[in-house]
């Protein structure tokens, strides 16, 4: 709808991995509600499927600005980089 609502734009994400979407109930963002996340992709480029105008210009974990902060966070970032959340910025 998007891109065929505007000549052209950028997109955001927040993307997940599909192992986070089956462990909704250990997720900062939601274990205390009532919220389930339903899928995740283990790539941005996933979306280019399901919208072939769209170009993905960049895909980044939020562990390379955590590891920033924290020893858990280094290893995390070392040894699962997407497995936490990323943002992806998308074109058209």
């Amino acid at each position: 709808m998007l891109c065929d609502s505007f000549e052209h734009g950028y997109l955001l994400a927040e993307l997940h991995h599909p192992i986070m979407a089956k462990n909704t109930k250990h997720h900062d963002a939601v274990k205390y509600t009532n919220a389930e996340f339903q899928w995740g992709t283990k790539s941005g480029k996933e979306y280019l499927d399901l919208e072939p105008r769209l170009t993905l210009l960049s895909e980044q974990s939020y562990n390379v600005e955590m590891r920033k902060h924290s020893f858990r966070a280094k290893l995390f970032a070392f040894f699962l980089p997407f497995l936490n959340n990323r943002l992806a910025v998308y074109k058209w």
